[in-house]
C-alpha cells in the first residue's frame, strides 16, 4: 500500500505501534528502514527496503535475517547488516570490503548500510560485513 514516508511504508501490514522504527537511510528514491517489531525484553529487528515511485513509498523488499544486498538499480544495491548487541548501547565496528565502519547501535541492536554496492555474493571473492569489534 503506498505511504508518504519510507516508515509509513514499512510498517505497513502491522497494528499501530507494533512496529517502531530503529534506523532509517534514504538514498535518492529508496530507503532502508529498520523496525523493531518484538516485545518490551525480546527485541525483533526487521529489515524493510523501500522504494519512492510517483510520490510514493512502498515496500521493495524485506527480511528478518541479519542482513543481505537488495537490487536497487541495474547491478547495483544495497547492502545491509544488523543484528543484536545484547543489551548493550555501545558503539561497533562493522568490517566490509577491507575497511572498519561505525556501527550505529540504538535499543540493543546495530545497523550498517551501504549503497550503491555489486552483489557481494557474486564476486570472486565473496566478502560480507562481520562485526569487527566494539569501539
Amino acid at each position: 500500500m503506498p505511504a508518504s514516508t519510507p516508515v509509513e511504508a514499512a510498517s505497513n501490514g502491522y497494528p499501530p505501534g507494533v512496529a517502531r522504527p530503529l534506523f532509517v537511510s534514504e538514498h535518492g528514491d529508496y530507503a532502508a528502514v529498520l523496525l523493531e517489531t518484538g516485545s518490551t525484553g525480546h527485541p525483533y529487528p526487521y529489515f524493510v527496503l523501500t522504494r519512492r515511485q510517483g510520490g510514493q513509498w512502498e515496500e521493495h523488499g524485506s527480511s528478518n535475517m541479519s542482513g543481505g544486498w537488495y537490487q536497487t538499480e541495474d547491478d547495483n544495491g544495497v547492502v545491509v547488516f544488523w543484528g543484536e548487541t545484547a543489551g548493550l548501547d555501545e558503539p561497533l565496528e562493522v568490517e566490509f570490503k577491507g575497511r572498519r565502519w561505525p556501527a550505529e547501535v540504538k535499543a540493543g541492536v546495530f545497523f550498517t548500510v551501504w549503497w550503491d554496492e555489486l552483489d557481494p555474493g557474486n564476486l570472486l571473492e565473496p566478502t560480507w560485513p562481520a562485526v569487527s569489534k566494539a569501539r
